[in-house]
């Protein structure tokens, strides 16, 4: 059988029930979608909900659903193509606890209601080593204001790279946006008992092909766990908004580097 292209994979998404592609267009206008009904209307059920953004193929999204059932799990990137991979593997084996989404991440909140996402995974983000601003890094204060936007009380932001420089920077911009910091490793894969409890240590072992290719690169790979402590001004989140969306008269919104999918 041929290798799928690009096009074979977003046909093929059409037919999966736990993708779910908006079009962008319309989120951009003001329409929302889903917002707040995830439970209901994806899930089936009241639990709590775990996003992986830039989840690239969706292959730790899917680890985290099956060692997770009592939780549900939405990787989220703007390449449909790239989470084709996790989204046919939940397909196939049924795996109801894990959807996909195609979307923008600064327009995370027309798609999930306050209080709706009870932990934020990034893993191996492009550092955006030249974003002095902060619109483009994933963990920039800006970022971290809109996620906390959407997080209840305690909530979670895990962060997973390879780039030393995201990791410093993810230090400095937690205490900007006024998260706490729960937990950090400068070499989660060292060879040593790991300082966190079985859960999380389970899930930072979880390795990707590529995070297996870096590895073999001598990289190391870092982890930071930052925890909501306190509301978010409204004015904070505005700015952080309006900051990462651009002015409203953008044609497209800002987003690093990437363009729409074909339909």
């Amino acid at each position: 059988m041929r290798n799928r292209t690009k096009r074979d994979r977003w046909q093929d998404n059409l037919s999966m029930e736990r993708v779910h592609e908006p079009d962008l267009a319309s989120i951009v206008g003001g329409e929302t979608y889903l917002r707040g009904e995830w439970g209901a209307r994806v899930f089936g059920r009241r639990a709590p909900i775990t996003l992986e953004l830039g989840c690239g193929q969706g292959l730790f999204a899917i680890d985290l659903a099956r060692r997770h059932p009592e939780r549900d799990v939405v990787g989220v990137d703007i390449k449909g193509h790239r989470f084709w991979r996790g989204a046919r593997i939940a397909h196939d084996e049924g795996i109801r606890n894990a959807a996909f989404l195609r979307a923008r991440i600064q327009w995370l909140d027309r798609f999930f209601a306050p209080g709706e996402v009870d932990e934020i995974w990034l893993t191996f983000s492009d550092p955006q080593v030249g974003d002095k601003r902060g619109t483009k890094r994933l963990t920039s204060a800006h970022y971290l204001t809109l996620y906390q936007g959407l997080l209840p009380m305690g909530g979670a932001v895990r962060v997973k790279s390879d780039s030393p420089e995201l990791f410093e920077r993810t230090l400095e911009d937690a205490r900007v946006a006024g998260m706490e910091v729960t937990g950090v490793s400068a070499d989660v894969h060292r060879g040593q008992e790991s300082p966190f409890d079985d859960d999380l240590a389970a899930a930072l072992a979880f390795r990707t092909a590529y995070e297996e290719r870096w590895l073999r690169e001598g990289r190391t790979v870092h982890y930071v766990g930052l925890m909501k402590v306190a509301e978010v001004a409204p004015e904070a989140l505005t700015a952080s908004r309006r900051l990462l969306r651009g002015p409203s008269e953008r044609v497209k919104p800002r987003f690093p580097g990437v363009g729409d999918e074909p339909a």
